[in-house]
């Protein structure tokens, strides 16, 4: 289940960006990037660039049998900057799916259309579902 969440995450990161500042002068494709200023990585573009993650469109758990590589999947951010309580919200999302798989039955009501990317992972034109409680 761990693995479940944790490609969720990778294909709908909550965070899309964070800003930081260089603390050196960096070379990047050509492009120099003095020391002092601001930058802003993009998490999505970096949760689906395919030269990190094989099919990056691809919902797939079991590419986190193994560790990604470093800097290639930040869904809470990194180093001294990550957000303090994402322990806490992977918790809270495993005991959401635990109850919702194990009390609850669903199925999609209209179409899956994708997901849109604006300041926040939606999905595209909605995503209805029916839930039902399962029989004991």
């Amino acid at each position: 289940m761990d693995q479940v969440v944790l490609e969720s995450l990778r294909i709908a990161s909550i965070i899309s960006f964070t800003f930081r500042e260089a603390v050196a002068d960096v070379e990047y494709k050509g492009y120099l990037i003095p020391k002092g200023w601001k930058v802003m990585p993009l998490f999505r573009n970096i949760h689906h660039n395919p030269e990190f993650f094989d099919q990056p469109q691809k919902f797939d758990p079991s590419r986190f049998e193994v560790s990604p590589k470093p800097n290639t999947f930040m869904p809470f951010g990194t180093g001294t900057h990550a957000c303090p309580g994402n322990e806490l919200a992977k918790l809270e999302i495993l005991i959401m799916l635990h109850h919702l798989v194990n009390n609850f039955r669903w199925e999609i009501v209209g179409s899956e259309s994708g997901v849109q990317y604006g300041p926040f992972p939606v999905p595209h034109k909605g995503l209805p579902v029916r839930v039902w409680r399962e029989s004991l």
